[in-house]
């Protein structure tokens, strides 16, 4: 058995989301039709890697694994930005190095010692 259909409804279930999809795209009805994202760049306030006053802090760890592990648990808990961190491997160990904002940088070294 079908529903016999509700125009009046349907007409204002289309009006309410007409402009509604997709999400990522402006609403036609924008004046300047341009996009809604900000430039990431934008949106940071923070120094990056090679920017200067960023403090360097760096850690060895006895395998690779351990020093992703703890890249991983300082991306969530400082934060830190995963473009202001590197790992390299030598002697049969990694050494995690990151670049942080010199605010943040004694918080974010108590994170790495207990990493």
């Amino acid at each position: 058995m079908t529903m016999p259909a509700d125009r009046k409804r349907d007409t204002r279930q289309d009006e309410a989301v007409r402009e509604t999809f997709p999400a990522s795209d402006p609403p036609a009805s924008m004046a300047s039709g341009a996009a809604r994202a900000v430039p990431p760049g934008e949106m940071l306030d923070r120094p990056g890697p090679g920017v200067p006053g960023a403090v360097a802090l760096h850690r060895r760890f006895p395998d690779g694994d351990a020093a992703k592990l703890a890249l991983e648990s300082l991306v969530r808990q400082g934060p830190v930005d995963r473009a202001a961190a590197e790992i390299q491997h030598a002697d049969g160990g990694a050494e995690l190095r990151l670049a942080v904002p010199a605010e943040d940088a004694e918080r974010i070294r108590a994170l790495l010692t207990k990493a």
